[in-house]
């Protein structure tokens, strides 16, 4: 798992590198959709070479964002020829609703990749997609159908709504191990958030993590596929028996 991760993060870096050397000569680009960790390495790649660097995701505070690249001659990036749509996904929650997952799932299913799709809002009788431009045509003319759910799709002028709240809390945690804040954060047993970190579904900074026994730092933010996911806000001090108290802000799964 560990050399498939670095085996990707080497192809990302391949795919900065040439966006780079197309800006150098003058020309404005653009990568599909990235992580914010990914968006932040390819700003900096660009930033070092003398190039401008924007994010787009299709609404104020999106989380997954194409980066679009020219140099610093332009000024600016021309925002019209930025290859970011949203897409409307209407239903009947009438007749049943869907998640987070379900919506992403659906629009995988139709060999769309997953740098191709953004952040993703989940409303009543409405959901939002930023995507990819060159796929919005293909997608609304063939999303029909989330989970069992019909659904309409269309593009709109709309921006992607703004992401929804967390829940703060104060947690008490042993230590900022990872398996050890799975345990408290998430309500799990501590052999329960070892077992998901060991099967690959935990993400930290959008990134997989298989070691139990990694330390988390302020801003981290882990993700949980199926279960949620938590941002680290800050850490408070510690108790009298030497536990920790950290902040928290967190996200369960609906779907």
């Amino acid at each position: 798992m560990a050399e498939d991760r670095q085996r990707e993060r080497e192809k990302l870096q391949r795919q900065f590198e040439e966006l780079c050397v197309r800006a150098g000569r003058g020309a404005q680009v653009s990568s599909k959709f990235l992580s914010p960790d990914a968006a932040q390495r390819l700003c900096g790649l660009a930033a070092r070479q003398g190039l401008l660097c924007f994010r787009y995701g299709g609404g104020e505070n999106a989380e997954r964002s194409l980066c679009v690249l020219c140099p610093e001659d332009f000024g600016g990036a021309d925002e019209s020829s930025v290859p970011i749509c949203v897409l409307k996904v209407r239903f009947d929650p009438r007749f049943g609703s869907f998640g987070h997952r379900d919506l992403l799932g659906a629009i995988l299913g139709l060999q769309i990749e997953r740098d191709c799709v953004g952040d993703l809002r989940i409303l009543e009788g409405k959901a939002y997609a930023a995507v990819y431009k060159p796929m919005a045509a293909f997608l609304c003319d063939n999303l029909r159908e989330v989970g069992r759910v019909s659904v309409r799709t269309e593009l709109t002028d709309e921006p992607l709504p703004p992401p929804p709240e967390g829940k703060k809390e104060r947690v008490n945690v042993p230590s900022l191990r990872l398996d050890a804040c799975l345990q408290q954060v998430l309500r799990l047993s501590r052999a329960k958030a070892q077992e998901l970190v060991r099967a690959g579904r935990v993400q930290r900074n959008w990134e997989e993590e298989t070691r139990t026994d990694a330390s988390l730092e302020a801003g981290d933010m882990v993700s949980v596929r199926g279960v949620g996911r938590f941002r680290i806000l800050e850490k408070m001090g510690e108790s009298r028996k030497n536990r920790l108290f950290i902040e928290v802000e967190t996200f369960l799964s609906k779907s």
